[in-house]
């Protein structure tokens, strides 16, 4: 009984411990779900800023997918106990010129002089601090002024941003010119062509800075003559004018305010100026390929035609130089937005670049309380484009649902830019810039005549050879990543961005999917889940070599096949501008009148069973049935056809109500904490701790730095400096010596300070970590002293210390003195005190003798 009854204590204890753990941690209870933490993400249109605040407040949204603008709703976001702001450099904005001799009327900015003026008639700095509110830092170069590989070449970027500064006259006078030589006429304040004014058609996106911008523009190149037509239309609207090539070519609209948004940090921009000349991006880029130097230099970046870091960033810095001189993208500045959300959203991990617009914060985002429960995203724009994995998605308020559904093999850190495994583990051999490895004979070749894959043979070779293996899982229909995904995957690729094809479509030959093509030699697989990939093709980084080869697949191969047949037959098109030249919509899953054309496709293939060609050795046609049927059931349930890999699936759209919603896919591979470790963000910020006092020519000088990260010091990082004068000319550059324990060291020889003359100059600190990519910046300022003036306050100093020893030491004499004379009149009481000192030490020995003596007659 007593047994039982300890027994019994000892069970009450242990459960009120476990009552106890849950009701201090009540997350402990809760096990980590696959897939995403929320349960559900609806995601609807919320255009109006000045409502924002308050809904989040309400609780009636939790994320706006947009940054506030105007100064007193930041603020009143920044103020409110309910919301949090974020804010990282997730946007860019640009004047996008078209550079195309019209059919319909002048367009002044075919001629290439004019458009390289508007580098000098804009004030870039006006904009970030006026326009922008501080909001942004100013920019000039095709790569970002906050990327990774702005800060390799920053000497060059700075003086190129100095030659291209804000010159009002000079832009005037080189237009002047260009017009005149032109054949136009200058008369009562107004340019002429053929008799008749000319019109510049201006392209304004008025929704948000972009208005301000736009007519900050136009009364620019109003003062200079032109008659400007402003054009206010919001996204979609100016998108069917400069999304389109027919449009461009007629001139209906001459220059726009882009804006572009930047979800992700990139470690290396091999393939952005490529991207902006390319008709994926830009369509009338299908007629204007821009200056052959030019387009020389982005294929050979874009292709990774450099032996070395230094041969690649000599052709970052070629591209630079020539894109400001070609004019066509003008760009103005890199934002730093406010996204407010709610305070009740728990930690969620964050690109360095995107933000909340990013894969990762969408993937990871959850409420404080723990698992479940919906999350309310609201989002500007909706609907913009057709939802098709091929050519869609081009636009961020679109972005946001494929980011959530799709699965890719490889994406970037979010902190250092380098790819990353998410479904496709990696390891990678390569022979580098010069070498080649052998391809085995038995790896697979795509041959896209004939629809079939086929042995490479012998003799055939790669510069490098990348070994995935896949966590393959489920498709959201409930049938299993296969072989034949992957295969197909790669089939696809061939089909839309190679010219040759039927289902090729300008837009879908991305920049990835046409290095992809050139560059792939062949694959093999090794079992189910392990592929070797071989491809002609080198970086610098190995990770980028990893994501040009990858090949996994966000879409079942019977998904792609029901879409190419669509397309095949010109009923949908791949991409809008296409869609457009064929008189038929863009191809959209989700809803639509795509949805009737896929449904009508689909029962056909029901019907046959279909298998297409390169899979016929691949797929049994039980296999195929499968398939079928599950793309059939997935449509009946969702009455959509996107189909996909990722965490949530896609449950509805309204485009009505303009809002879609997406569910958790439980039967993901990964638990919703896979990626908490990057949640810790470690940007490196720099000082200047101690300076010399005075900086003289042909005098050496040490500044030391401190370095920290995460408010400790750090030492994973790289410092770079730029010393300019008071007018913003380049003196000096260099890196800085790392010294142990965050601490840095510049020191300037002599040769180096006798190239300054007296003055104020600047030091610029660049600080990039290993950790993470984006650089951070400081600024100090200090003074070069003149020589003689140096020299005559070190005489003056001089002279005011011997001064002030000669003084001392004269109080020192005459204290000296002083004491002299008061020991000579103590020296005759002294002696007097010596001989009394004396006796007595007589009288001690006499006494000590006899104590001697009585002691040893005691014993």
């Amino acid at each position: 009984m007593k047994s039982e009854r300890s027994l019994l204590s000892l069970a009450l204890v242990a459960l009120f411990a476990v009552w106890m753990l849950l009701t201090v941690n009540p997350s402990a209870a809760e096990e980590i779900p696959f897939g995403p933490f929320p349960d559900r993400v609806i995601i609807f249109r919320q255009a109006a800023e000045a409502t924002v605040v308050p809904m989040i407040e309400r609780g009636e949204m939790d994320v706006w997918l947009w940054n506030l603008m105007i100064p007193e709703n930041v603020r009143q976001a920044e103020e409110s106990p309910y919301v949090k702001v974020v804010r990282t450099y997730a946007g860019s904005v640009q004047l996008l010129v078209n550079p195309l001799e019209t059919t319909e009327g002048f367009n002044p900015f075919s001629i290439r002089e004019i458009r390289e003026a508007l580098n000098w008639l804009i004030d870039r700095n006006y904009i970030v601090s006026e326009i922008y509110h501080g909001r942004g830092v100013p920019r000039w170069t095709m790569f970002r002024t906050v990327s990774p590989d702005y800060s390799r070449i920053i000497e060059f970027a700075k003086n190129l941003e100095a030659n291209y500064g804000y010159n009002f006259e000079k832009a005037k006078s080189q237009i002047f010119r260009a017009l005149s030589d032109a054949g136009a006429e200058y008369r009562e304040g107004k340019w002429y062509y053929n008799g008749e004014p000319i019109v510049v058609n201006f392209l304004i996106r008025p929704e948000d800075e972009r208005k301000d911008l736009g007519d900050y523009v136009a009364s620019q190149l109003e003062a200079l003559g032109f008659t400007v037509n402003r054009l206010y239309k919001v996204s979609r609207d100016a998108f069917l004018l400069w999304g389109a090539f027919e449009p461009s070519k007629r001139g209906e609209w001459h220059i726009y305010t882009a804006g572009w948004a930047h979800t992700a940090i990139t470690a290396y921009d091999d393939d952005t100026p490529w991207f902006w000349y390319s008709p994926d991006n830009i369509p009338l880029c299908q007629e204007y390929r821009g200056p052959p130097l030019l387009r020389e230099a982005m294929d050979k970046l874009h292709a990774a035609e450099y032996k070395s870091m230094e041969e690649r960033n000599e052709l970052v810095k070629k591209i630079c130089e020539l894109a400001l001189w070609d004019g066509v993208h003008i760009w103005v500045l890199d934002q730093q937005p406010a996204f407010p959300l709610s305070a009740g959203m728990g930690d969620a991990v964050l690109d360095l670049y995107g933000g909340i617009w990013s894969f990762w914060f969408l993937r990871t985002m959850r409420k404080a309380e723990g698992p479940g429960g919906d999350v309310k995203l609201g989002n500007r724009a909706m609907f913009i484009e057709g939802f098709n994995p091929i050519a869609g998605f081009s636009w961020l308020y679109d972005v946001f649902a494929y980011y959530m559904v799709a699965d890719p093999g490889v994406f970037p850190h979010p902190h250092t830019g380098k790819y990353i495994p998410i479904r496709s583990e990696f390891t990678i051999i390569t022979a580098g810039p010069e070498g080649k490895l052998d391809v085995p004979s038995d790896a697979l070749i795509y041959n896209l005549s004939l629809g079939k894959f086929e042995p490479v043979g012998e003799g055939v070779k790669s510069a490098s050879k990348v070994t995935f293996r896949f966590t393959l899982g489920k498709w959201h229909h409930g049938q299993p990543i296969t072989k034949a995904d992957i295969l197909y995957g790669i089939a696809e690729t061939f089909k839309v961005a190679s010219e040759e094809s039927p289902l090729y479509d300008s837009v879908a030959a991305s920049p990835a999917r046409v290095l992809f093509i050139k560059s792939f030699k062949g694959i093999r697989f090794i079992a189910d889940d392990t592929v070797e990939v071989y491809l002609d093709y080198w970086h610098v980084d190995d990770s980028y070599i990893v994501n040009a080869a990858s090949v996994w697949s966000d879409t079942p191969w019977e998904l792609l096949v029901l879409m190419n047949e669509a397309v095949s037959r010109k009923e949908l098109a791949w991409s809008v501008d296409m869609a457009d030249i064929w008189g038929v919509d863009q191809l959209d899953l989700t809803k639509g009148r795509s949805i009737g054309i896929l449904e009508s496709i689909l029962n056909e293939f029901v019907e046959e069973n279909y298998i297409p060609s390169e899979l016929e050795d691949v797929v049994s046609p039980s296999d195929a049935a499968s398939r079928w049927n599950a793309l059939k059931a997935f449509y009946e349930s969702r009455g959509h056809f996107w189909v996909s890999n990722g965490p949530y699936v896609f449950a509805s759209a309204d485009p009505t109500a303009l809002q879609m919603t997406l569910e958790a896919f439980r039967e993901y591979p990964f638990r919703a904490n896979k990626w908490d470790e990057f949640m810790a963000v470690k940007v490196p910020s720099v000082r200047v701790s101690s300076a010399p006092e005075d900086i003289v020519p042909g005098l050496s000088a040490t500044f030391r730095l401190a370095v920290e990260a995460l408010g400790a010091p750090y030492d994973y990082a790289e410092v770079k400096y730029l010393i300019t004068d008071g007018v913003g000319n380049l003196i000096l550059s260099g890196k800085a010596t790392p010294k142990g324990e965050g601490t840095f060291e510049i020191t300037l020889t002599g040769e180096d300070t006798g190239k300054m003359r007296p003055g104020v100059y600047s030091l610029l600190l660049i600080v990039i970590g290993e950790e993470a990519a984006l650089p951070s910046t400081a600024l100090y300022t200090f003074m070069v002293t003149p020589e003689i003036a140096y020299f005559e306050r070190l005489v003056r100093a001089t002279e005011a210390d011997l001064g002030n020893r000669i003084s001392t030491l004269e109080t020192d004499i005459g204290s000296l003195s002083e004491s002299i004379n008061k020991l000579s009149a103590s020296l005759a009481s002294i002696q007097n005190t010596v001989n009394i000192v004396l006796a007595l030490s007589v009288v001690a020995l006499i006494a000590s003798i006899i104590a001697v003596v009585l002691s040893l007659r005691k014993k």
